[in-house]
């Protein structure tokens, strides 16, 4: 949702302090009984009606304006969450949007400027950003995703879990016509079934239908969020452990009408690339430039300010550790 604040300036020019005030205003908002606030990222600021400005400071105006785009998340899941990883021996800095997550580590600012679609295939769930004038304009998970894909298999061909997702992996295919007709595939052999075979073509016939779905489901989103048929320019970007299947950009290219490629992670790394360069690993190193950009900005992931001997005991060695990295 897209929240704006107002507050009159006290002083000639925009001082950070008076950010800090148009900030909070916009997220004083209503949030609801059972939902907390995930993200708040300032879109544009306005100084007396001039928009588009990135940051305000030093600006000379009478009135401040922001407009700022507000995610947020069912308390009861973000505090099973924490619970889980502090059940770990490990303490949760900060709650990040996994496609907003990616959007650091395969979007480039051209994409954005012109409109662009993130599409996220996870395992339990699809997540969806829509970038415009580079703003976010609209953020949306769907419940359909590639465990789905997985349990198609599981009742199409009569194998276990754990063996259908290593025949996805392995012999996978989202795009038929990438499908030679005449090729076997064998199947995990039972006691009751002994050793079987199923043809290459039907595993991506099984694969295909169910991923053709979930981008229908996708482009239906698409249209709610007004940007359907054609409207967006740089097109669509696929990323998540599904995203990797072989015929995946052949398959959105056909259900979209749209430029498509597959994310791999290249925005503001270096080093080791090679080994994170696929469309799986967007929502990991997109966390840890999400983090780095956090702690180049002076604050801790959460938001407080780094300034403390504790905080700086607790942060300094990642921040050193990223400054080496990227």
């Amino acid at each position: 949702r897209t929240s704006t604040g107002v507050v009159a300036l006290t002083g000639e020019e925009v001082a950070p302090s008076d950010v800090g005030r148009v900030n909070e205003v916009a997220r004083a908002v209503s949030l609801g009984r059972d939902n907390e606030l995930l993200h708040d990222i300032p879109q544009e600021y306005v100084v007396d009606q001039q928009r588009g400005i990135v940051d305000p400071v030093g600006m000379t105006g009478t009135r401040l304006e922001v407009e700022m785009y507000l995610v947020t998340v069912q308390s009861t899941a973000a505090q099973n969450l924490r619970k889980a990883v502090q059940r770990a021996g490990y303490r949760v800095a900060d709650l990040v949007l996994e496609p907003l997550a990616a959007s650091y580590a395969v979007l480039t600012e051209d994409e954005k400027e012109l409109g662009v679609a993130l599409v996220e295939v996870g395992g339990g769930s699809t997540g969806v950003t829509i970038f415009h004038e580079g703003k976010i304009r609209h953020l949306a998970s769907l419940r359909y995703a590639g465990s789905h894909v997985t349990q198609d298999l599981v009742q199409g061909l009569g194998v276990t879990q754990a063996d259908a997702e290593r025949l996805k992996e392995r012999h996978g295919v989202a795009y038929g016509p990438l499908v030679d007709a005449e090729e076997m595939v064998n199947l995990p052999s039972t006691p009751s079934q002994g050793a079987r075979q199923a043809s290459r073509e039907l595993l991506s016939h099984i694969i295909h239908e169910r991923v053709d779905e979930i981008f229908q489901f996708v482009a239906r989103e698409f249209e709610r969020a007004g940007y359907g048929a054609g409207r967006l320019p740089a097109g669509v970007v696929l990323t998540g452990g599904t995203a990797h299947l072989p015929g995946m950009v052949e398959l959105a290219r056909e259900a979209f009408a749209a430029p498509v490629r597959a994310g791999a992670p290249e925005m503001g790394i270096s080093g080791l690339v090679d080994s994170v360069q696929a469309p799986r690993y967007a929502v990991p190193v997109g966390l840890v430039l999400y983090a780095a950009r956090k702690l180049a900005q002076g604050a801790a992931p959460g938001g407080s300010l780094v300034r403390s001997a504790g905080m700086e005991k607790l942060f300094g060695p990642l921040k050193r550790w990223l400054q080496d990295f990227f």
